[in-house]
């Protein structure tokens, strides 16, 4: 198991959504790892059996974890979320706004329910959700607000308009919130991957073609994210380490945006 004790989250109470797989698994455990309780958000529906995997795993190591049921396209449920963080740890630390959603296929084909549904999952419930935390950080005297966005929000790529646009407006909501909230304490900040090995992303990592075009022209690193690549940029964004650090993208593409 790593050790992430340097990062001095000992204690603190961290919030992940979309925490049942990929990305959002992978640093809701190392964040338990480095010592914070975690409160885990789940949409409502099947698949339950992850997120309580999830949750043993975080129990194993000695931290508390709950989960919670929380559809982020709803904005009683973003509130609802942080109300039970706070009623059952008194406190939110850290919010990591990682559940997504993105169609892929040319913009002259998409449909406005598609536009509506990356938009609602990706941006609208990202700032809900800060914004609930934030009524309860802010009064406490700070913390740490961490979106998860896209080298797709920095550079464009074709039949990913929407989603693209959405991510776009996630690194640029960190910096327009840090404005309001970093003078308290309340620090916002984004992690942006490239693509990453996860279940759903599946489908175009095993197209013809399409890992020699990625490792070899667009990722100088030579390879794609795994999930807990993006694990070490979140705990350092959350920790007393990146207290400097306001309204920042902080890139881990492999160096797909240098070109």
């Amino acid at each position: 198991m790593p050790d992430y004790s340097s990062f001095g989250l000992e204690e603190k109470i961290a919030v992940v959504t979309g925490a049942s797989q990929g990305i959002g698994r992978a640093i809701a455990l190392g964040l338990a790892q480095a010592g914070a309780h975690l409160v885990l958000a789940k949409y409502p529906g099947p698949r339950m059996e992850e997120i309580q995997s999830l949750q043993s795993e975080i129990e194993q190591l000695g931290r508390k974890a709950i989960i919670v049921t929380t559809d982020v396209n709803k904005v009683e449920d973003c509130r609802a979320l942080v109300e039970r963080t706070v009623a059952e740890f008194g406190r939110i630390d850290i919010l990591v706004n990682n559940a997504s959603w993105t169609g892929t296929g040319d913009a002259i084909d998409v449909t406005e329910e598609e536009y509506d549904k990356t938009f609602d999952a990706s941006v609208k419930s990202v700032f809900f959700a800060s914004q609930a935390a934030a009524r309860v950080m802010l009064p406490q005297g700070g913390g740490r607000i961490i979106h998860i966005g896209s080298n797709f929000g920095e550079v464009a790529f074709k039949k990913r308009a929407v989603y693209a646009a959405a991510k776009a407006a996630v690194h640029h909501m960190a910096k327009a919130l840090s404005l309001e909230w970093a003078h308290q304490g309340v620090l916002v900040n984004t992690v942006a991957p490239c693509i990453t090995e996860t279940e759903s992303r599946k489908n175009i990592l095993e197209r013809p073609g399409y890992k020699e075009w990625a490792t070899q022209e667009m990722i100088p690193r030579g390879r794609w994210n795994q999930p807990d690549d993006l694990v070490g940029a979140v705990l350092f964004l959350s920790s007393k380490f990146a207290d400097m650090i306001v309204g920042h993208t902080l890139m881990v593409d492999g160096g797909w945006t240098i070109h």
